[in-house]
């Protein structure tokens, strides 16, 4: 889920680490310990991200957060502050289920790639909307490449959205309505292929493309190719918002008017359908960037066009939406340092990364929005003066034009 007012830049962020409650104590701060295989990071720099971890937890106001950090070769750093149910007190883990927002995004696109390079389905980035939706607006000129990098023009719901959630929050509509409610929306302005424009619709129509070539549903397809040949045991495709225990509840002020903030945790997720249905958890994001920065089952070709077929930024130096991902990269070799997505839903805020020159991944969940959806940046920037220069590596030979 997004609102129009914060969209494009809590993906923006995302890209260059900075991103898309209740004070600590020292009783609501967690270190999770790693498992007894799991090497710990040099000791310097984790000292250093306690303290900024602290710091950011501080500022973001959300009732908790858990981080991690893995870096081949070098270990792994997991830690948590606060709580995952503010009634109860109980601290929020590694093994907790919550909602992932547009994480989702990421693996819905990952599932179009596979299908695409498959010849018995005989589709192709350059198939237009028309082929299975005659009736949308610019049909006949959206390509899958544009809907997958959001170049389509498709216009964003935005406050709408956030008021039919708001509503109705225990609401499920059908990809059928929630396409209409895209057609109808007024398009960006820029002809189709020509700018960017961060919309959920543009997932749906990917997701209903999806159902309608394959024949299977997307929970199936998404169950199939991603949680279970990846590991992803407590990951789900849940438009109904069900998230299972250990789970943390969700903090939103997005609807005043039901409380400040809401318990969220059973509302659905039937807004974001293809765009932000999933559930999962630290561990479960940590195996999916992994996948996601090995290809995941995509073609060596189709994984060159992830990060070729681009959507530039207004004003955004270095970074870029690729197929399905956010994209930072050198502008000196023009190399990837960062493949990324920010995710929010009411009452949570979540991040993935996936860096290309370490093979190192980073995963964020917290459990409040902060009525903005992008409350756990203020984490992602306390941590990232420390991150970055390890994570992102430092290349000195150019990459493969234009992405690497």
């Amino acid at each position: 889920m997004r609102n129009s007012t914060w969209a494009v830049a809590a993906v923006v962020a995302a890209f260059a680490f900075v991103l898309s409650g209740c004070a600590a104590t020292a009783s609501d701060v967690v270190a999770s310990a790693p498992p007894a295989s799991a090497p710990s990071l040099d000791s310097a720099l984790r000292a250093q991200l306690e303290a900024a971890l602290d710091e950011g937890f501080a500022a973001s106001g959300m009732p908790g957060v858990i981080v991690g950090v893995w870096i081949p070769g070098e270990g792994e750093w997991v830690s948590a502050r606060g709580v995952a149910d503010v009634e109860t007190g109980e601290p929020i883990a590694r093994d907790n289920q919550q909602k992932i927002g547009s994480i989702t995004k990421t693996i819905v696109s990952t599932v179009m790639l596979q299908v695409i390079g498959e010849p018995e389905f005989e589709m192709s980035l350059d198939d237009t909307l028309d082929r299975w939706y005659p009736e949308f607006p610019e049909a006949s000129n959206i390509t899958v490449r544009m809907l997958l990098n959001h170049s389509s023009g498709t216009g964003e719901a935005g406050r709408a959205q956030v008021d039919r959630i708001c509503s109705d929050p225990h609401a499920i509509p059908t990809p059928a309505e929630l396409v209409a409610v895209g057609a109808a929306t007024p398009r960006a302005d820029f002809a189709p292929g020509e700018g960017f424009e961060y919309a959920n619709t543009n997932y749906f129509l990917l997701g209903g493309i999806l159902e309608q070539v394959t024949g299977d549903d997307l929970a199936t397809l998404i169950g199939d190719r991603i949680t279970e040949p990846f590991g992803m045991e407590r990951s789900r495709f849940a438009p109904d918002g069900a998230v299972t225990a250990p789970l943390t509840h969700g903090y939103s002020g997005f609807c005043p008017e039901l409380g400040q903030p809401v318990d969220t945790v059973g509302w659905s997720n039937g807004e974001s359908w293809a765009g932000g249905g999933m559930v999962s958890t630290l561990d479960d994001l940590h195996a999916w960037g992994v996948a996601l920065g090995e290809g995941a089952g995509v073609t060596p070709e189709l994984q060159a066009a992830r990060y070729a077929d681009v959507a530039a930024l207004p004003g955004q130096s270095g970074a870029a939406y690729g197929l399905g991902a956010g994209l930072e990269y050198d502008d000196t070799t023009g190399c990837i340092t960062s493949v990324s997505h920010a995710g929010a839903e009411p009452g949570y805020g979540t991040n993935i990364t996936y860096y290309p020159a370490t093979g190192a991944v980073f995963a964020m969940l917290g459990n409040g929005d902060g009525g903005t959806g992008d409350a756990v940046s203020e984490v992602a920037m306390a941590l990232a003066p420390f991150l970055r220069p390890v994570l992102n590596g430092s290349p000195t030979e150019p990459c493969a034009a234009p992405w690497g």
